[in-house]
């Protein structure tokens, strides 16, 4: 334990030469005027109401117009007929990954240079709407230490629910698919043992399994061990893995590719809850689609910004028959009752998140459908739906406020007008002369160059 803490100190010292800045200010109590809420929970928009926060928690909501009888020092907010959501999630995260990485960086780099990343990339997700993340593996525990860093106020940045290193057989996904020196592979029941333990030891709030080249027995020792804890345990798997890992007792199935109406019926029995990652299973012809439909709400374009995330987009790029099959996987899923989240696995979180929520609605669900999977049931999925995820009074004030109703366009989740974290409002603008994370780790850099 004694080490544990000595390196997040000197995490946090690191950190902290770097300037990685996120400013926000803080205000004893705030009031959202003239505003419509979008609760999560599924019901109906409420209109022309009054939101009071007060220190961290959402303290009072009430019909306007605002009444002020017994608070003090209140700042009032005239939200102007904008439309307050509970903050976003996206539960499928690799904070420092990159996909292409175009530079080759992930093979070489050593673990300051991706903890570097991984603090820019979590922090410009918080602007982007994403209050928290849930990370499905990083190296070195660096979800692990950026979750403390932000829990303590070293910098502003979403919460996160960590998973460090994946585990996976010896030779199974993640060791001989690319160079990413996270995953560690584990042989038998007992080498699975000491991964979790020392997972548990390092404080992740979540096990990260590659389940389809693991047998049941190590599934289920993984599971035990980690529920003992209190720790949940989330699995990458296709169908037959995903069954296997769902009755071992798993309580997340990642991606779910070629999932079969037998393993969704018994992930509803179960309650196991599904991550699709929909946005890394598209073929050309959706990707074209989804564009077509983000243009239609008349953003500014910022053509570096479609550029890379079309190029993320192939770079993940799957056949036509392969895309078609796993939409109707979660039409079916969601048909059924199984539970949808937001996750959408490549980088940057921020984008790639917001392209997984509309590609949700793009591929069939409802609006109302994919804001309750990045909104009620992440939180849900995570443990923390009594303190956040839904908008009620004497929960936490993670919230986002846009300007339009993303029920009538989805892709309305991008017209973001403010933040609020824990009760504080974030400031959502970039720095003029910050470099945007596409031109640090998308763009190809010429040899000699920086």
């Amino acid at each position: 334990m004694r080490f544990i803490k000595q390196t997040y100190y000197h995490f946090a010292y690191l950190a902290s030469l770097f300037l990685l800045i996120s400013y926000s200010y803080a205000l004893p109590n705030i009031v959202l005027t003239n505003c419509n809420i979008i609760d999560g929970r599924g019901t109906p928009i409420a209109s022309d109401m009054v939101v009071i926060i007060s220190d961290n928690k959402i303290k009072k909501i009430d019909r306007g117009p605002y009444k002020n009888t017994i608070e003090k020092d209140m700042e009032i907010i005239d939200l102007k007929g904008g439309y307050i959501l509970p903050g976003f999630w996206n539960n499928h995260s690799h904070l420092s990954d990159l996909l292409p990485d175009v530079n080759n960086i992930l093979g070489s780099e050593n673990t300051v240079s991706a903890t570097i990343r991984a603090g820019r990339n979590a922090m410009d997700a918080l602007k982007r709407g994403f209050t928290s993340l849930r990370s499905t593996g990083s190296r070195d525990y660096l979800d692990v230490y950026w979750g403390k860093a932000f829990e303590d106020g070293v910098f502003i940045g979403p919460t996160i629910y960590s998973a460090g290193n994946p585990l996976t057989a010896e030779n199974g996904h993640g060791i001989d698919d690319y160079s990413w020196p996270a995953t560690i592979p584990v042989n038998g029941k007992n080498e699975i043992k000491q991964a979790v333990r020392r997972h548990l030891d390092m404080g992740v709030s979540w096990i990260k399994i590659m389940a389809d080249e693991l047998t049941e027995e190590e599934i289920a020792t993984a599971v035990s061990i980690a529920h003992k804890s209190n720790v949940k345990v989330v699995a990458h798997a296709a169908e037959e893995g995903a069954y296997r890992a769902i009755k071992a007792g798993v309580d997340c199935i990642e991606h779910g590719y070629d999932l079969s109406e037998k393993t969704l019926k018994l992930m509803v029995k179960k309650g196991v809850f599904y991550d699709p990652t929909i946005v890394c299973n598209l073929s050309a012809e959706y990707i074209t689609e989804r564009e077509d439909k983000i243009s239609e709400i008349g953003l500014e374009n910022d053509q570096t910004v479609i550029d890379g995330r079309i190029l993320v987009a192939y770079a993940d790029e799957r056949s036509s028959e392969r895309a078609l099959r796993q939409r109707k996987i979660l039409l079916k899923a969601q048909e059924i009752g199984v539970k949808i989240t937001v996750g959408a696995d490549s980088n940057p979180l921020g984008e790639i998140g917001l392209l997984e929520i509309e590609q949700l609605a793009f591929s069939g669900l409802t609006e109302m459908q994919a804001i309750i999977a990045a909104t009620k049931n992440s939180a849900e999925m995570n443990g923390v739906l009594d303190k956040v995820g839904t908008i009620e009074e004497g929960k936490i004030a993670d919230l986002i406020v846009l300007s339009d109703n993303p029920l009538d366009h989805i892709s309305n989740i991008r017209k973001l007008e403010m933040v609020i974290k824990n009760g504080h409002i974030i400031d959502i603008s970039f720095p003029e002369k910050q470099t945007n994370f596409w031109d640090l780790y998308f763009k190809e850099q010429k040899e000699g160059g920086r």
